[in-house]
C-alpha cells in the first residue's frame, strides 16, 4: 500500500514537472498592432480608391459650396436693404434665404449620407483583404495577438511591433492587380 502511495506520488511528481517543462517550452507571446487607416491609404489599391472616392465627392462639394456662397450673398443683401427697402421685397428675399438654407441642408445630408456609405463600403472591401493579409502573417510568423492601433489611446510601441509597413508591403503583393484595374475603371 505503501509503495503504491510512493508511486503515484511519484508518478504526480512526474506529470507536474513535465507540465512545466511543457509550459517553458512554449514560445513567449508575440503581440503585433497595425494603424489600418494608414495601411488603407499606404497601398496601392487604397490610394486609387481613395482618389477615385475624392473625385466622386469634388462636384458634390463644389454644390454645396456654391449654394453657401449663394446664402451669404442673400443674407449680405438683406442686410444692405434693411433700412430701405420695402416690406415685400425684404420678405421676398428672406423667403429665398430660407429656400436657400433648406436646399443646402438637404444636400448636405444627402451628400454626407452617401459619402458614408461609399466609405463604409471601401473600409469593407479592403479592411476583408487586410484582414486576411494580417491573418497570414501572424499565423507564419508565431503572433498570439494582432490589434488595431489605436494611436489615441497608445503609450509606447516598440518599432518591432508595429506591422503596419509589413501588411502594406504584403497586400501591395498579393494584390497587384487590384490597383491595375482599379485604375483603368472610370470613377463611378
Amino acid at each position: 500500500m505503501r509503495s503504491e502511495r510512493v508511486a503515484v506520488a511519484a508518478f504526480a511528481c512526474v506529470l507536474l514537472a513535465g507540465s512545466g517543462l511543457a509550459q517553458q517550452a512554449e514560445p513567449p507571446t508575440k503581440i503585433g498592432f497595425v494603424y489600418v487607416q494608414k495601411a488603407v491609404a499606404s497601398t496601392d489599391e487604397g490610394k486609387v480608391r481613395l482618389k477615385e472616392l475624392d473625385e466622386w465627392a469634388r462636384p458634390r462639394q463644389d454644390e454645396l459650396t456654391r449654394l453657401d456662397k449663394e446664402i451669404s450673398d442673400l443674407r449680405r443683401e438683406i442686410m444692405s436693404r434693411q433700412g430701405g427697402a420695402n416690406d415685400d421685397s425684404l420678405s421676398q428675399l428672406n423667403r429665398s434665404l430660407v429656400g436657400k438654407q433648406r436646399e443646402f441642408e438637404d444636400k448636405q445630408r444627402i451628400a454626407k449620407r452617401d459619402l458614408e456609405e461609399k466609405q463604409q463600403a471601401l473600409q469593407r472591401e479592403l479592411g476583408g483583404k487586410l484582414r486576411e493579409i494580417i491573418t497570414a502573417y501572424a499565423e507564419q510568423n508565431g503572433y498570439t495577438a494582432v490589434l488595431v492601433m489605436d494611436t489615441l489611446n497608445l503609450v509606447y510601441l516598440k518599432n518591432s511591433a508595429d506591422l503596419t509597413d509589413i501588411v502594406i508591403k504584403l497586400y501591395n503583393d498579393k494584390y497587384p492587380l487590384a490597383a491595375k484595374a482599379a485604375a483603368a475603371e472610370p470613377p463611378k
